[in-house]
């Protein structure tokens, strides 16, 4: 998308976190989508299964990925041509503001592991749903006593994907880095 798509002003912290926290709910109402319409073949075939793990990844970090990507030129053309200052926490709180529904369940898991809390690990992966294809590559049961504590520390390295994602985007797009063309087009 060329640069003069892209808005001169700057945009609103609250606003863009919400923008980021729609994208979280888009995305788990697409994985949603995804994995009812395909529960009957995840149970039989492990080929499905991570395909549809794939897909879902795909799906909530390109959501992320989007997200994180436009508004890291929305940043750079508003400081580059319009004086404004930039702010260089910004990768940090996209990366904490768009997945906190995920870090709150993620904590919310940790204590119904520990016996704080009852067994909410159905609900977890309700409003996770972009995990719920991984979970089943291990388990088929959707109870908290069905996965070990490296299971847990598994979803958490998934969970921590999302702002890893953020992050990175938004640092290597304000700074013009495209990846692609260091990784298929090597300078000669």
């Amino acid at each position: 998308m060329s640069e003069r798509f892209i808005s001169n002003k700057k945009e609103n912290f609250v606003t863009r976190c919400l923008k980021g926290i729609g994208y979280w709910f888009l995305g788990n109402f697409m994985c949603f989508f995804i994995c009812s319409s395909t529960a009957l073949f995840m149970r039989r075939f492990m080929f499905i299964r991570l395909f549809i793990a794939f897909c879902t990844l795909v799906v909530t970090l390109g959501l992320y990925f989007n997200w994180a990507h436009y508004a890291a030129k929305r940043d750079k053309n508003v400081v580059k041509f319009h004086g404004m200052e930039y702010d260089r926490y910004m990768p940090l709180k996209m990366a904490i503001a768009a997945p906190i529904f995920s870090y709150i369940m993620l904590i919310v898991l940790y204590l119904s592991k520990s016996g704080v809390l009852p067994d909410l690990f159905n609900y977890y992966l309700l409003l996770n749903m972009w995990l719920r294809p991984f979970v089943t590559l291990f388990t088929g049961e959707f109870v908290i006593d069905a996965i070990s504590w490296l299971g847990v520390i598994g979803i958490t390295f998934m969970v921590l994907l999302q702002p890893l994602t953020i992050a990175v985007t938004y640092i290597l797009t304000y700074n013009d880095i495209d990846v692609t063309k260091i990784i298929f087009y090597k300078k000669q």
